[in-house]
Parts: structure tokens; C-alpha cells; sequence
């Protein structure tokens, strides 16, 4: 019985094609993180530009 446990621990091949997906899926989530964050900060700053325009439209006019 233990020889069969000992060689299914050692079946480490199985297991690449799985721990390099979920390493892939969690760089995925990383990355996906990140291009929220940035695309939340690029809409804020446009956010901001539009008013600060705004407003000068309405100050100059």
C-alpha cells in the first residue's frame, strides 16, 4: 500500500500541466488587477479633465 502512495507522490507530471495553469490564471488575475486600477485612474483623470474644461468653458463664456 505504501509503495502505491509513495508513486503517486512522485507523479509530479501530471501536476505541471495544473500548477503552470494556475500559475498563468493567478499572473492573469495580476494583470488584470492592474489594468483595472489603471483603467479606473485614466477615467478619474478624464473625469477631472472634462470638468476642469467644463468649467473653463463656462468661466470664458
Amino acid at each position: 500500500m505504501s509503495e502505491t502512495h509513495e508513486h503517486h507522490h512522485h507523479h509530479h507530471h501530471k501536476m505541471d500541466g495544473a500548477s503552470k495553469f494556475k500559475r498563468k490564471s493567478l499572473l492573469a488575475i495580476e494583470r488584470r488587477k492592474k489594468i483595472a486600477k489603471w483603467a479606473f485612474r485614466i477615467l478619474v483623470a478624464i473625469a477631472i479633465i472634462m470638468g476642469i474644461v467644463t468649467l473653463a468653458a463656462y468661466t470664458i463664456g
